[in-house]
């Protein structure tokens, strides 16, 4: 809320001090009406490199008008893009902040664009590097007000930067083709009018948006297919666990909600979710590569038994080394069993070292074993389970890890106990 706050503030400041009359209204309101429309028709997100982007018409029709007209077109295409994103979906408080972050990105746009290109006469070289620059100055400012939102939401300890920055890097040329397009805009103009020039540009644009809707919208649909097939393979998978460890029936699906609580409450983005997911499916898969004498002895295992039993993570993450989707949950295969005082196997890992998804999981495998009947022992009282996961915070367990843990509801945690079985589409719902 705060950087919210501070960004309509900005906004605000910037409208009041620097957007002075004498306006063109005629033309401004040509402005207003053009990117409503191009507004209310969407974008479409494509993805670029690391990252997705939301591509729409209206973004270079208004940069042109920015560069043509000046603040007042800001104003105006921020204004229209706020009013026309809260009737036609809904008005909430990512609506206000995207307004306010459009005005200031096309502010600082055209501050650079309009001190580059302020000589008499400038040539047709100088013209594309100040639009080139305006460009870059919004990919600064749209992309420093993203991370402090972030950093905000997600807080600066689990803001993950590396991903962030990379990220920034990718989208950097499309916002260079935003300034250029914008040059475009200004060229046109001399020629046809602001207007024209404005709309010229917009309709092409706008062809080639719809088109590209439709053929996102056809890839989309082959992906949730892919994927719904990936995801029942998965839980097949995970059923075959469950049977060749009968003692454990249903555990691969329980620990998959106790993971997905405690990922939401650190901010997991849906796909760290989605691989926190799979990894708790698979955690256990090597135990297929473990003999039945071992895996299923009655009494206590020998230091040799216990060698063999303890390779089952390596297995496992032997096993789904070549499944690029994997990728992830590999880790969570590969790391269940370490600790965060570095005590657990197979490499020893301490703390931060651990994966932060095999910590989360650790914690919800451990409890799911508590609180289930084994042939040595009864089962743990859901109170008892939960004082041994506070007891080992720290040593076992990581204690953010185990923070998280305490936010879920007894009632949350005794729902999830007595589930055997789920739909695989319930299952992996984030």
């Amino acid at each position: 809320m705060a950087v919210v706050a501070a960004t309509t503030g900005a906004a605000g400041a910037v409208g009041i001090i620097y957007i002075r009359p004498p306006f063109h209204w005629g033309t401004l309101l040509i402005v207003f009406a053009l990117v409503a429309l191009l507004e209310a028709r969407g974008g479409v997100s494509l993805r670029v490199g690391r990252s997705t982007m939301h591509f729409s018409a209206k973004a270079y029709a208004s940069i042109g008008a920015v560069f043509l007209l000046g603040l007042p077109a800001a104003a105006a295409s921020s204004l229209a893009a706020l009013i026309t994103s809260a009737v036609v979906r809904r008005a909430d408080i990512k609506t206000v902040f995207n307004g306010a972050m459009s005005l200031l990105v096309y502010a600082s746009a055209f501050w650079i664009f309009d001190a580059l290109a302020v000589r008499t006469d400038p040539t047709i070289g100088w013209l594309l590097l100040a639009g080139a620059a305006g460009g870059l100055a919004a990919w600064v400012t749209n992309q420093a007000l993203l991370g402090l939102v972030m950093i905000a939401d997600q807080g600066i300890r689990n803001f993950r930067h590396r991903n962030f920055f990379r990220n920034v890097v990718d989208v950097m040329p499309y916002y260079l083709g935003y300034g250029l397009t914008g040059i475009g805009v200004v060229a046109a103009a001399r020629l046809l009018g602001p207007i024209p020039a404005l709309v010229t540009l917009a309709a092409p644009v706008a062809i080639v948006q719809t088109a590209t809707n439709r053929w996102m919208r056809a890839q989309q649909d082959r992906a949730v297919e892919a994927q719904s097939g990936f995801n029942a393979t998965l839980v097949s998978l995970s059923k075959a666990i469950d049977l060749r460890d009968s003692d454990t029936e249903g555990h691969c699906r329980r620990v998959v909600d106790y993971s997905l609580m405690m990922g939401r409450y650190l901010r997991f983005s849906d796909e760290d979710l989605l691989r926190l997911c799979h990894g708790a499916l698979l955690h256990d898969i090597g135990k297929i590569g473990v003999p039945d004498a071992i895996l299923h002895k009655p009494g206590p295992l020998t230091d040799e038994e216990w060698r063999v039993m303890r390779t089952h993570p390596q297995l496992g993450a032997l096993m789904v080394a070549d499944v690029r989707q994997l990728e992830k949950a590999r880790e969570v295969i590969l790391a269940h069993h370490e600790r965060f005082d570095g005590k657990g196997y197979p490499n020893g890992l301490v703390a931060a070292e651990v994966p932060l998804a095999a910590r989360v999981f650790t914690i919800a495998d451990a409890f799911d074993a508590m609180i289930s009947d084994r042939p040595y022992r009864a089962a743990m009282s859901l109170e008892d389970a939960r004082a041994e996961v506070v007891r080992c915070s720290g040593t076992q367990f990581d204690p953010t890890a185990v923070e998280a843990f305490n936010s879920i509801t007894d009632w949350e945690l005794e729902a999830v106990a007595q589930k055997k079985e789920q739909p695989t589409e319930e299952l992996l719902s984030l």
